[in-house]
C-alpha cells in the first residue's frame, strides 16, 4: 500500500499548488490509501518521511486528520520540527483535528514557543489557525 501511496502522492507534489483535481479528487482517493495501511505501511513511511520533498510532506499532511489512528499524530510530530514554515503551519493546521491527549507537554510547550514566534508577523488567516491550536492545546 504505501508505494500506491507514494505514487499517488509523488504525482502531485512537484509544485507548491497541486491543482483542482488534487483538492477536488486525488487528495480523497490518496486518503483513502492510507486508510488501508497496516503497521509495516505506516512504518515504511515514517523511515521515508525524511528523503521526501516538502511539498509530498505538504500533500501527506493535508490527506490527514480523520484517519482516527495513533499513527496520524506520530508523523505529524516527524514533520513538524521543519524550518519550513508553510510546512509547520499545515501541521498545526491538522493537529488541530487531533486527538491532542497524547501530546506530552514539553512538546506542547515546544509547539506553543514557536507558534508565539509566528503569531508576531502572521496573516489573518494563519493566525486564526495558530490561535484555534493554542485554544486546543491549552
Amino acid at each position: 500500500m504505501y508505494n500506491k501511496f507514494d505514487v499517488c502522492v509523488s504525482d502531485f507534489s512537484k509544485e507548491s499548488e497541486p491543482g483542482d483535481y488534487w483538492y477536488d479528487c486525488a487528495i480523497l482517493e490518496t486518503t483513502e490509501i492510507l486508510k488501508e495501511f497496516n503497521s509495516n505501511d505506516w512504518e515504511l513511511l515514517l523511515t521515508q518521511l525524511k528523503l521526501k520533498p516538502i511539498f509530498w510532506q505538504k500533500r501527506l499532511i493535508e490527506c490527514l486528520g480523520d484517519l482516527h489512528n495513533s499513527h496520524e499524530l506520530e508523523v505529524l510530530l516527524n514533520i513538524i520540527n521543519t524550518n519550513n514554515e508553510d510546512l509547520f503551519i499545515s501541521c498545526i493546521d491538522t493537529l488541530r483535528l487531533l486527538n491532542l491527549s497524547n501530546l506530552d507537554n514539553s512538546k506542547k510547550e515546544q509547539l506553543l514557543s514557536k507558534i508565539d514566534i509566528l503569531l508576531q508577523n502572521a496573516s489573518s488567516p494563519v493566525k486564526r489557525v495558530l490561535e484555534e491550536f493554542i485554544k486546543k492545546a491549552s
